[in-house]
């Protein structure tokens, strides 16, 4: 529910108020301006508005209110008539506020310092009650024990309030890491793949140098951004959080449009061997990684063998497990040398492997009969095993 802003206080409503109750309770009940004084400048501290509040968050208004309320207590000499009581749990009440604000608020080495000091003037403000000095020792103690120990509370309320915006800090960052993450192995995973696919189009159409191939390469190359520009809407859409259609992840039900596309991009011949019952018997999360893996597996073919001969594309089930296999056949002598594309490699298939184990699935990559292959295994649905 969003407030009223007409119902919102001014600034400095509150520190007015704090002025005329200080202003009534020194006409109503007088007292030594020692045990006045630090109770006005701990409640000021508290409640002023604009940079006092800085200065609150800093540890400065701290000090200085402890620093008055350690010379009040110093030079007090009595007496304790009026509401004498009073004005020293106010000001107790004031610090012990300061206190906690500053130990959540201020840097490490001003929080330190700051608490330090309210702590020192709580602990020896009962002082000025135990005036004249024929008060029993233990009355000292106990005053003296009580009001450290709301100090301390006051740190402690302070330090676990300032520990829990750390943890809520640390989870927000690894929040925004990880939704980085998963945007970058989106781009990697699905967009390069076709923006991978345009660029060894273009290639393979200069290099054959035929206008006649030029409005079918340019149709291919079309098809191929549409792609990338629905892939990239998908990821927008997931990281908003929408529930339309668009925002589902890739399955293994659409492995063949992709090995379709690459096919008509890359213009290397692909062998599929597909079980259409294993498309419905992976979880989703399986299903999307599965399609992200022959995804960079073909992009890799793309990037570093543009001049195979063919490639085969496997998808079976083999007991309790999913297989899934792509492999390049090597390089011919009869197809049109096209450059390999620069950049790194290798990133793309650690981050999926990590993905395949969390799954419980394993991957491997490595040479097999003159080119390279891409295997791994992933469970079946349990409803389905």
């Amino acid at each position: 529910m969003v407030s009223d802003s007409r119902f919102r206080l001014h600034p400095y409503v509150r520190p007015a108020a704090a002025a005329v109750a200080l202003g009534a309770l020194l006409v109503l009940a007088p007292a030594a301006w020692t045990l006045v004084l630090p109770a006005a400048v701990a409640v000021l501290a508290l409640a002023a508005p604009g940079r006092a509040a800085a200065w609150r968050r800093s540890g400065r208004a701290l000090l200085a209110a402890a620093a008055v309320s350690l010379m009040c207590t110093a030079l007090h000499r009595g007496p304790l008539d009026g509401l004498a009581g009073v004005w020293l749990l106010l000001e107790l009440g004031a610090l012990a506020v300061l206190i906690g604000v500053a130990v959540r608020r201020a840097p490490v080495g001003g929080a330190v310092l700051a608490a330090a000091a309210g702590t020192v003037a709580l602990g020896v403000q009962p002082l000025r009650m135990l005036i004249p000095a024929s008060a029993a020792p233990t009355e000292y103690v106990f005053f003296l024990g009580c009001w450290t120990l709301a100090a301390l509370a006051a740190i402690g309320v302070g330090a676990i309030r300032r520990l829990a915006a750390a943890r809520r800090a640390r989870t927000l960052a690894a929040a925004r890491r990880d939704e980085r993450l998963a945007l970058a192995g989106d781009l990697h995973d699905l967009v390069a793949h076709d923006v991978t696919g345009i660029v060894l189009d273009a290639q393979a159409t200069r290099a054959e140098g035929d206008p006649a191939q030029a409005p079918e390469a340019l149709e291919r190359i079309e098809r191929a951004g549409l792609d990338a520009l629905a892939a990239m809407d998908r990821t927008v859409s997931v990281l908003r959080g929408a529930d339309a259609p668009g925002t589902r992840t890739h399955g293994a039900a659409d492995v063949p449009d992709l090995v379709r596309r690459f096919e008509g991009t890359a213009r290397i011949p692909v062998r599929l061997d597909f079980d259409p019952d294993a498309a419905q018997r992976v979880s989703r999360e399986a299903g999307d990684a599965l399609y992200r893996l022959v995804a960079e597996a073909l992009t890799n073919v793309r990037r570093h063998a543009p001049n195979a001969t063919g490639v085969e594309v496997g998808l079976t089930v083999e007991g309790a497990a999913l297989r899934v296999r792509v492999a390049d056949a090597g390089t011919g002598s009869g197809r049109h040398r096209l450059p390999r594309l620069a950049g790194h490699g290798g990133t793309g298939l650690a981050a999926l492997a990590a993905r395949v184990e969390a799954l419980g699935g394993a991957l491997d990559a490595g040479p097999a009969s003159g080119g390279w292959a891409v295997e791994a295994t992933l469970p079946l649905a349990r409803e389905a095993a």
